[in-house]
């Protein structure tokens, strides 16, 4: 058992190292004139009850140094029961923005709701590339010139960009620990996922914050195959193009292009996020992401069992080359007490991989926006 749990956590050790690494020697994207884009640009938004934050998305949106002639932005509402719409309508009167609110009708619960909603949005779009956010995020006024220049390279198809946790201004500590451990937790996700995208072996990005080219949408047939699984507008997405433009899936990092978004308030809403996008990994067609999903899962079980077997060699090969590859949240915040809780990320990681990963397996309902999805 010693011998087996050796090799596993060795693996990761060497895993940790090679994502930090490349993550490190990584230079940022640095746009020059000569690749310069005239394209389009659509930018979607699936919205669905949104009203606390849409005004700030759509406010971050006008104030963007792309000049306003250049892109469009279609609010695409599922059927939304709060005052975004109105919110949405009353800010169209006052805007620049070349902004079109599109109410969703009723559709087949069997169905993605947020494919359906892009689906529809690209139907309607005008943009060569399109550009897709949340309606809880929002971002600083550089982040669509940054897109529109990474797609002057004729090469990139479809691009994954960063996404952090915003950080909480006020609250209790116990508030600020708490989205501190989320940050810490979802950034590991986003630089993973940037790395294996570089590696040009792409296993996960966020629909918080992608491009595409139009007509690589349309050539992949969409979403079509995997509509009947409600997450994965983003993954499956990517991975399709993947097999289709082998070259053409790249990972804008840029710190002009990150895109921020809410932390999950309390644990219950955690959880039936994170169940929602373990969800994805059995429906994944390519071998690769199945492999390394399964792969962090043993890695993971293996750290549980060395810790019951107080094998402090093992816990040490794991969670020292981890802690470099998560100090990378550095490129996204410069807080120095989000190192702090660094050790403690390590030490409930684990649990969390293997509860979600066994919950995966089990094809149950969660809830979603006020609904159950499967």
């Amino acid at each position: 058992m010693s011998f087996i749990l050796s090799i596993i956590l060795l693996l990761y050790a060497l895993f940790c190292l090679m994502l930090w690494l490349v993550w490190l020697l990584w230079k940022p994207f640095a746009h020059k004139p000569d690749n310069a884009n005239e394209a389009f640009i659509s930018v979607l938004i699936p919205i669905r009850n949104e009203e606390q934050y849409i005004l700030r998305l759509l406010q971050a949106l006008a104030a963007q140094s792309l000049a306003k002639e250049q892109f469009e932005v279609l609010v695409l509402d599922d059927e939304s029961t709060d005052r975004s719409p109105e919110i949405v309508a009353q800010f169209a009167k006052n805007t620049e923005l070349n902004l079109k609110y599109i109410a969703l009708k009723e559709q087949d619960r069997s169905l993605s709701p947020k494919k359906r909603a892009i689906s529809e949005g690209i139907n309607q779009a005008r943009g060569e590339i399109i550009v897709c956010t949340d309606g809880d995020c929002h971002m600083g006024k550089n982040w669509l010139r940054e897109i529109v220049h990474f797609f002057g390279k004729p090469q990139v198809v479809f691009a994954s960009a960063p996404v952090f946790f915003e950080a909480q201004q006020d609250g209790t500590i116990l508030n600020k620990i708490w989205t501190g451990i989320q940050q810490i937790e979802f950034c590991s996700l986003i630089v993973s996922g940037a790395v294996s995208i570089r590696l040009q072996s792409p296993n996960m990005c966020s629909g918080a914050n992608i491009a595409y080219r139009k007509s690589a949408f349309i050539a992949v047939d969409g979403f079509e195959g995997n509509l009947h699984v409600a997450s994965g507008d983003d993954e499956f997405l990517m991975h399709k193009i993947k097999a289709h433009y082998p070259n053409g899936v790249h990972y804008l990092k840029s710190k002009d292009a990150i895109v921020y978004t809410q932390a999950l308030a309390t644990l219950g809403s955690f959880y039936q996020q994170r169940r929602r996008w373990a969800s994805k990994w059995t429906s994944y067609e390519q071998v690769a992401p199945k492999l390394l999903a399964m792969f962090i899962f043993s890695s993971n079980l293996a750290f549980m069992l060395a810790i019951a077997f107080l094998n402090w060699p093992l816990l040490f090969l794991k969670v020292v080359p981890e802690a470099l590859f998560l100090s990378s949240v550095r490129f996204f915040s410069r807080k120095k007490s989000l190192l702090v809780l660094l050790p403690f990320v390590q030490i409930i990681y684990p649990f969390y991989v293997v509860l979600f990963g066994l919950s995966s397996l089990q094809k149950k309902e969660y809830i979603w926006k006020n609904r159950k999805l499967k």
